[in-house]
């Protein structure tokens, strides 16, 4: 029966046919962020069961940009970044001679983003066999600098990769001026303007998404490679502590995405026709059977609201679309996390209930598994491989998210072969254009007068809270930027009143917008 089921499998179908992840918990021991690649490509040639030698056959390697890679930052990281060409010396590293070497740009959307585009190229004709792998290794690098210890990784190959993917910022300069510029103080945001739609109050809505999280961390707790694999309760979740202090209202710390981890995954994936040459056994191959990218209005300023995201519905729409499923037909799926409000908005785009009983990861999330930079989704394709054949012939959805809920990408993946030639990946063009002609709200930079609040966070350090960000309208509807006066009456009123609707003024002080609620 298997064989009658791939006899018709094109010889240029791009198949999955290996896969692994990796967690180094060493500490300031750690591995390099090249070793961390190193292994765990390994350990995906390894779980290929090639009947020859895979790395010989290696002619493309793709690498998830790291976050210590990010252009334009200034931090440790980034400063004491030293790989020249990250494909090449992983090529390198594990014996390969790739001609073909990319490197993705920023963004969580990355993962797929690459599965997409070496797909197209396997189907192509232009490459046979390629090794897509990402991580970090952030928590020995803080460690070891903390420590004092000597940090030199380094590694320049020669020659440069090809880039692929938008590096455009996730923010322009005016939003970065009132805080939106972290993850952790722009999601919170979004949580208060589903809030706001859905008409719960505070309480309400911190014990939605805690029982939600606690979900998570409990498909964490029996994940190998999860970084905390604790299961949580709600009630912990939601309980402000010290190891549990807020970072954005309203979301705790174990509401947040875990980046300082040391976590590595890869994917092997070919031609059909060089998995037969290559002896490797059917029931490691998995398909794709659609892919797709799409972004939202890139900037957050723009948007036309804060509870919903067009190009996740349009992303998903078109998967489904192209294979011939819908998200009922589902039976796994991984959502992706880094934030509560990223999983309530994707899951209300896909009409998909807070408690499906399929569950919503099967990772256990960015908080718990762990969110290793860009390449998350990666560990989450894995996995979900490792599902796919452990259950032949189902399905499972994979999305991914890339800053404020800004790029996005969706794939749809099973052990069945696709039916007849092989186009999966979605052209998305229109449906860019689409949602780039979306009519924006009027906006200023130089707000002044009566004002109201469209969505607001009180943005949290160690020591307490100490900026509020507030996106408000002025009385004809115009949206503004602004925060409010540091000041720890002011803040605290943000979190204990309701100010979703609430009134006030805005007006200029100098350096910037500044919101005096009534």
């Amino acid at each position: 029966m298997t064989e009658v089921l791939y006899s018709n499998v094109n010889d240029n179908t791009p198949v999955l046919v290996g896969c692994a992840q990796y967690v180094d918990k060493s500490g300031s021991d750690g591995k390099n962020f090249l070793e961390i690649l190193d292994v765990v490509a390994r350990k995906a040639i390894e779980d290929c069961n090639s009947q020859n030698s895979l790395v010989d056959e290696l002619d493309n390697v793709t690498v998830i940009r790291f976050v210590a890679d990010t252009p334009n930052r200034d931090s440790a990281t980034n400063n004491m970044w030293g790989y020249s060409n990250m494909p090449k010396s992983l090529s390198n590293s594990v014996g390969a001679c790739a001609n073909s070497l990319i490197y993705t740009t920023t963004g969580g959307n990355s993962p797929q983003l690459a599965v997409n585009e070496v797909s197209r190229r396997i189907n192509d004709g232009d490459i046979d066999c390629a090794l897509i792998a990402g991580g970090e290794a952030l928590d020995t690098f803080t460690k070891r600098l903390k420590s004092g210890l000597e940090i030199n990784w380094t590694d320049h190959p020669g020659g440069e990769p090809e880039i692929i993917g938008s590096s455009i910022d996730g923010a322009n300069d005016h939003e970065k001026l009132y805080g939106i510029f972290d993850p952790s103080a722009v999601y919170p945001l979004f949580a208060n303007a589903l809030r706001a739609k859905e008409g719960t109050s505070p309480a309400t809505h911190m014990d939605e998404i805690s029982e939600l999280f606690s979900e998570f961390s409990k498909v964490a707790s029996n994940n190998e490679y999860a970084w905390f694999p604790i299961h949580r309760s709600a009630k912990e979740i939601a309980e402000i502590k010290p190891e549990n202090r807020v970072i954005g209202y309203p979301y705790t710390k174990y509401m947040n995405s875990i980046m300082r981890v040391n976590q590595s995954s890869a994917l092997i994936m070919t031609s059909a026709r060089k998995a037969k040459e290559m002896g490797i056994p059917k029931s490691k191959w998995v398909f794709m059977h659609a892919g797709a990218c799409v972004n939202d209005i890139w900037h957050m300023s723009d948007r036309v609201n804060y509870h919903s995201s067009p190009a996740i519905k349009a992303c998903t729409d078109s998967v489904f679309e192209r294979s011939n499923t819908s998200q009922e037909k589902m039976d796994f799926l991984d959502i992706y996390s880094c934030f509560p409000s990223a999983v309530q908005i994707a899951i209300n785009e896909l009409g998909i209930d807070i408690k499906d009983p399929r569950g919503l990861t099967v990772t256990g999330g960015l908080p718990y598994f762990g969110g290793p930079g860009n390449s998350y989704v990666l560990n989450a394709m894995a996995s979900m491989i490792k599902q796919l054949r452990n259950n032949p012939g189902k399905f499972g959805l994979v999305t991914a998210n890339g800053w404020y809920l800004t790029k996005h990408g969706a794939g749809i993946f099973s052990t069945k072969p696709v039916d007849g030639e092989w186009n999966q990946v979605v052209d998305t063009k229109k449906i860019q254009e689409n949602i780039n002609s979306m009519t924006k709200p009027a906006f200023t930079r130089s707000p002044e007068g009566e004002a109201t609040v469209e969505t607001y966070t009180v943005v949290h350090a160690r020591e307490g809270a100490y900026r509020a960000i507030v996106i408000g309208r002025l009385n004809d509807g115009t949206r503004f930027l602004s925060n409010t006066e540091k000041d720890e009456t002011i803040l605290n009123k943000m979190m204990q009143e309701e100010m979703l609707g609430a009134t006030g003024t805005v007006s200029f002080n100098g350096k910037r917008n500044i919101f005096r609620p009534n």
